[in-house]
């Protein structure tokens, strides 16, 4: 351990993005969206969260994954939200632990078949996108349908 470290009492490097989700600071200014977007996923609704850049989202989003844990939920993080309608998809497919289609398809009756699977053991998917103001018009266009499953 650096002798820094040591000074301040630290037992890691503080301020990286390796700071795992149970680990991160969660001000009570963000408990409250933390247990509306809990509600959301366990109602089985939509939500957008939206901010400046800066505020927190991404660690909010954070606090929800650790939050919902494994309880019934299957959370699937979304982070590259810079690609086209079919890439985008076919990084939900990875994300989600799927075979990535060649066609748009294959792709949606992959991401459909896994959602039936997963409702057949009473686990609701939630997919967190993060970046998601930085969505192609198209994919956003297109996104309700992925809200379907």
């Amino acid at each position: 351990m650096s002798r820094w470290l040591a000074h301040w009492g630290l037992r890691e490097t503080p301020f990286t993005k390796e700071i795992g989700d149970a680990d991160l600071w969660d001000p009570s200014s963000r408990k409250g969206v933390v247990e509306r977007l809990v509600e959301t996923c366990r109602d089985r609704g939509h939500a957008v969260l939206a901010g400046e850049t800066g505020v927190g989202k991404t660690c909010i989003l954070r606090a929800l994954r650790h939050r919902l844990g494994e309880g019934g939920f299957r959370l699937t993080y979304c982070y590259n939200a810079t690609l086209g309608r079919r890439d985008f998809y076919r990084h939900v497919c990875l994300a989600l632990g799927l075979s990535p289609k060649a066609t748009a398809a294959a792709v949606f009756y992959a991401i459909h078949s896994h959602v039936e699977s997963l409702g057949s053991q009473s686990v609701h998917p939630v997919l967190l996108i993060d970046e998601a103001h930085l969505l192609h018009p198209d994919v956003l266009g297109h996104l309700h349908i992925l809200a379907n499953y």
